[in-house]
């Protein structure tokens, strides 16, 4: 019988406002949900408060899925999370882990 091992990476770890977090979920699974993201609010108008409130929770619910459990929480120090800065965190977030997978690839495979 034939035999392959492959690498399995360890998973990306960031540091955000003090707190190490560990990301659980990959570049390509960002991707995806960002594109799903775009396609499903990019509509919304500002007098459409149910669907603001759905996509801001939307966006703070991924930022946990993300980097785990309470983390929004976490970065926040407690303090409530705005629209505005949970659209602008998880732009943050995925662009660096989308940077940290770029940088990955560039040292592995240059």
């Amino acid at each position: 019988m034939r035999s392959l091992n492959l690498e399995v990476p360890e998973n990306l770890r960031i540091n955000i406002n003090g707190h190490d977090f560990t990301v659980w979920r990959s570049d390509i699974d960002i991707l995806n949900k960002c594109a799903e993201f775009q396609g499903k609010y990019a509509g919304l108008k500002k007098n459409d408060i149910s669907g603001i409130k759905d996509a801001v929770n939307a966006f703070i619910a991924y930022i946990d899925e993300i980097l785990g459990e309470g983390a929004v929480m976490k970065i926040s120090g407690g303090k409530p999370v705005s629209i505005s800065c949970a659209v602008a965190w998880l732009v943050a977030v995925c662009g660096e882990i989308t940077r940290a997978g770029d940088e990955y690839i560039s040292g592995k495979y240059e």
